[in-house]
């Protein structure tokens, strides 16, 4: 741009509110810039949820797993006490439904927030009263027939009580696993966005500031001659 052209914009930047912009444009700038700079907190902020998020969906992993293992140490125990007439294996077997239950009550807070969570906890919850009267009473006619309840432990190995927990304990691992995929997914958009903004609205609050700086110096330099 040659020097006759930089100097008709600067008459015509002198001309009516032009003159006076200079601090108004300093100010949006400031209000932008603090805009920009809350978006990126606010991306910040939305990572350390995504981290929270992770380290929830794996203790319910965690804590549907141990409900799975400590279903099987309730049949171990069962088992173990048709075999041996061990009192210990009762023991045992009460500490396993003290910590099923325990693990149960856990997961239960964890999806509070979450209908469909909730029914399937509800659902789990039913399926494993029904387990523990079972083995309760295999414990108890244990004492009395053995051979009954071995052979009845021979026919629970195949599975045919347990499966339905086993199904619906794997299908809250994928339900958990989609949800925490859809939810980073959803995550990592709003960042992005959130981060694209935050570049646009800095670099209009770059240009606002540097539009405003030189008209504050314009304008100074300009009374300056005059007065001169």
């Amino acid at each position: 741009m040659t020097y006759a052209g930089k100097s008709r914009i600067w008459e015509v930047l002198d001309q009516g509110l032009f003159r006076d912009l200079g601090l108004p444009a300093l100010v949006a700038s400031l209000v932008l810039f603090v805009s920009a700079m809350a978006l990126l907190g606010a991306n910040v902020s939305e990572l350390r949820n995504g981290y929270g998020r992770v380290q929830q969906t794996n203790e319910a992993l965690l804590q549907i797993a141990m409900i799975n293992a400590d279903i099987l140490r309730i049949e171990m125990t069962v088992r173990g006490y048709a075999l041996s007439g061990d009192p210990h294996y009762l023991a045992w077997q009460k500490m396993s439904e003290d910590g099923l239950d325990k693990r149960a009550a856990t997961l239960a807070k964890m999806v509070a927030d979450d209908p469909e969570e909730r029914r399937d906890v509800a659902a789990l919850k039913a399926l494993l009263i029904e387990h523990r009267a079972y083995f309760q009473a295999m414990a108890k006619l244990a004492t009395t027939d053995r051979n009954r309840v071995i052979a009845e432990m021979v026919d629970y190995s195949k599975k045919v009580k347990r499966r339905p927990i086993e199904t619906l304990l794997a299908d809250m691992r994928d339900d958990e696993t989609r949800r925490l995929a859809r939810q980073e997914q959803e995550a990592e958009r709003r960042v992005v966005v959130g981060y694209h903004y935050a570049v646009g609205i800095s670099a209009i609050a770059l240009m606002l500031g540097a539009l405003g700086f030189a008209l504050i110096l314009h304008d100074r330099n300009t009374r300056r001659r005059q007065v001169g």
